[in-house]
Order: structure tokens, then C-alpha cells, then sequence
């Protein structure tokens, strides 16, 4: 059973935040969160276990949050997952080794924050800076208008780095006019449209 696209009573979007989600919470889940007041990153960690997750996500006040991770119930291959590969686009289907922890954990995530009124959409930055023809994090972010401030740094990690994607994807989300979306019966996963030029096939 896949999430549902959206739910009612959400929070307010002035701030989204993504979620670079580990399997395991004794790994670095890189976590970042954009204000669309200030269009600006304000927030750049490590998170760890669930309970820190929610937590931050909660009181950072985020109403939407892109997660880089399978959000469905059960972890099989998708036809969500075979539309992706069909575009070109690398992800790894649920079903394999670590994959189907990392999907496990992130159903529990998406099922305590929706409670909580947070929209939870499924995103894979590598694939949505593909699609947006972005070189990087910080390339995607000032060309959607965010100011990446003290966080531009090439030091930056990779869970870091896709964490800022995947809140990059959550804000799109919310102003629609920069996602592009990948639909099947199973799921959406949610991606940034080319910055430049008309949409190419993949």
C-alpha cells in the first residue's frame, strides 16, 4: 500500500524540510530545512534515531517533508519503480538487502509524522538533480531562488547534500510551478523540472 497524496489539517508551509533517511538510526540521516519566508536554508544536521526525526521536523514547524526513501508499506518492486528505471533514472527497488530496512523505517516515519499533520512525499535526489540538469546542490538551490548562506561549503557531506535536494524537492512541491512528478498505481515520487529549456524524455 502506497502514502496517499495528501491528507487534510496539514501544517502551515512556511518551512519544508528534507530527509536524507539511513537505515539505520546509528547512521547520519541528513536532514535540511528551507524557510519560504526568507527563500533561504537555515538549517543543515545529522539526525539519528526516529524519535530526534520527528522531533526536529515538528519543532522546526515543517509542513511538508521530501524523503529520499521508498514510502510504501510493503518492500517490493513497484511499478512506481519500474516507470523510474524506464526514464533512465537509478534507484534501487524496496526489495533488496538494506533497501527493505530503509523502506520499514521510513513507513514508520511517514505514518508518526502524517499523524502529526506533516505532508511526507517520496523524492531521490540524485534522480531529481538528473532531471533538473543541475551540477549540484547548491547549483539547484540558487537557481530556484534559495540562498544556500553558510551551508555552500564543498566540505559538505552527501547525506547533507541530498538532504538539501530533497527539501529543494518539498519546496517545488509546495510552488508546483518547478516539480516534476512521476506517477504510477503504486506511488509518486516527486523530482524538479529542467531548469533551463523545454523537458526532455529519459
Amino acid at each position: 500500500m502506497s502514502a496517499p497524496a495528501g491528507l487534510p489539517g496539514l501544517r502551515k508551509r512556511e518551512r519544508v524540510s528534507g530527509l536524507d533517511l539511513a537505515a539505520e538510526a546509528r547512521n547520519c540521516s541528513g536532514y535540511a530545512v528551507v524557510d519560504l519566508r526568507t527563500m533561504s536554508l537555515v538549517k543543515v544536521s545529522c539526525l539519528y534515531s526516529d524519535e530526534e526525526i520527528v522531533s526536529s521536523v515538528l519543532s522546526d514547524e515543517a509542513g511538508v517533508v521530501g524523503v529520499d526513501s521508498p514510502v510504501t508499506r510493503e518492500p517490493r518492486f513497484r511499478s512506481l519503480d519500474r516507470e523510474m528505471v524506464r526514464m533512465g533514472f537509478r534507484v534501487l527497488p524496496p526489495t533488496l538487502g538494506h533497501m527493505r530496512k530503509l523502506t520499514a523505517r521510513g513507513w514508520g516515519l511517514y505514518e508518526r509524522l502524517t499523524a502529526e499533520g506533516v505532508e511526507v512525499i517520496e523524492t531521490h535526489p540524485r534522480s531529481a538533480l538528473k532531471s533538473s540538469g543541475a551540477g549540484d546542490c547548491f547549483e539547484l538551490a540558487e537557481s530556484l531562488g534559495v540562498d544556500p548562506g553558510v551551508y555552500r561549503t564543498r566540505s559538505l557531506r552527501r547525506d547533507l547534500r541530498d538532504a538539501i535536494v530533497s527539501a529543494l524537492v518539498a519546496l517545488c512541491y509546495v510552488l508546483g510551478n518547478c516539480l516534476l512528478t512521476v506517477s504510477a498505481e503504486d506511488g509518486t515520487l516527486y523530482l524538479v523540472k529542467p531548469l533551463r529549456g523545454e523537458p526532455r524524455l529519459w
